[in-house]
């Protein structure tokens, strides 16, 4: 019999409240399993990720095409005569923007794939929705959009083409010149890559080339784009 004064619960409140904590701790537990088997999950799947980002990333070095024929393009068209055939000029101009879209695509598609998706990384979107996963990533592949050698090409074809008598100018001539000189520098660096590429086996490895790689890049694409600026104006 209930007494008065007495804080004594139910016998079924107690009993429900009982169950109410066993829910609770069942859930709880639930929980951390289910967010044990999430970790797994995704640490499994980093490591899949990771592993074929490497291996794009070594086979795109590997086979990455020189630059030696993009520079001897240019440099045609800078040293051809004041009365060269201007079929043979517009020839050259035209190979020499196939050849420099093809290089700044491979170049932009290497720097893609020169990730490091640390566990902390929050992955954004850059320049044409690329997924970037560092900083320095993301500066390395805006400053090789910006560097694109296919830009001045463009300008100085529709300028070729508008000019009459057809000539190529002497500021032109000294960039494409300029740009020859830097492109044969820069497939020194790539060319190193690509020998060493080979003995890219293990992960460890292979961040410290993608690393390297970015650094020793960045100095070509700054003169590459400081040239294309020089020529257009811009500061």
């Amino acid at each position: 019999m209930y007494q008065k004064g007495s804080t004594a619960l139910p016998k079924h409140i107690k009993f429900y409240a009982l169950i109410l904590i066993m829910i609770v701790f069942i859930n709880v537990a639930v929980y951390r399993h289910l967010d044990n088997q999430a970790s797994v999950k995704y640490n499994s799947l980093h490591s899949l990720y990771q592993l074929k980002s490497d291996s794009a990333f070594a086979y795109l070095v590997k086979h990455a095409s020189e630059t030696i024929p993009l520079a001897d393009t240019l440099m045609a068209i800078s040293e051809s005569k004041e009365n060269e055939n201007p079929a043979k000029i517009r020839q050259w101009i035209d190979k020499a923007k196939i050849q420099a879209e093809d290089f700044d695509e491979q170049l932009l598609t290497i720097i893609e794939f020169s990730d490091t998706f640390t566990n902390d990384a929050v992955p954004k979107l850059s320049v044409n929705n690329t997924a970037m996963t560092t900083e320095n990533q993301q500066d390395m592949f805006i400053l090789a959009f910006q560097a694109r050698t296919w830009r001045p090409l463009y300008q100085i074809s529709y300028s070729y083409w508008k000019s009459d008598p057809k000539t190529i100018d002497a500021k032109t001539r000294e960039t494409l010149r300029s740009l020859a000189t830097e492109l044969r520098s820069l497939n020194q660096t790539i060319t190193s890559f690509k020998d060493d590429a080979h003995h890219m086996f293990f992960q460890d490895q292979i961040e410290s080339y993608k690393a390297e790689m970015l650094r020793q890049l960045k100095p070509h694409l700054e003169r590459l784009n400081k040239i294309q600026d020089d020529f257009t104006g811009q500061k």
